[in-house]
């Protein structure tokens, strides 16, 4: 089990803002849960960047603090999203 436990975190940098986007929706049609899940994916995606570079810049060699970095920095972008739809939506 420790040795998933770095995937089960990484995993959650999708499923939180996931979860979240799609909790908020206003109505639930396949195409704005499509766009809610593809948000999710850009998350992880931001997180995995920033956990790419915090590794570069710090020489990060454990697993299990690197994957909560990605989780980490996927709720930061999904937190600007949310701040970005409600100033600007």
């Amino acid at each position: 089990m420790d040795s998933q436990l770095p995937s089960y975190i990484t995993l959650l940098g999708f499923l939180l803002p996931a979860t979240v986007f799609i909790a908020r929706l206003k109505t639930r049609t396949l195409g704005h849960i499509v766009h809610a899940l593809l948000m999710a994916v850009l998350c992880l995606f931001v997180g995995l960047a920033i956990s790419g570079a915090i590794i570069s810049l710090f020489d990060l060699s454990n697993a299990l603090l690197s994957s909560a970095v990605v989780a980490l920095g996927s709720l930061v972008a999904m937190a600007s999203r949310l701040i970005w739809i409600k100033r600007f939506a």
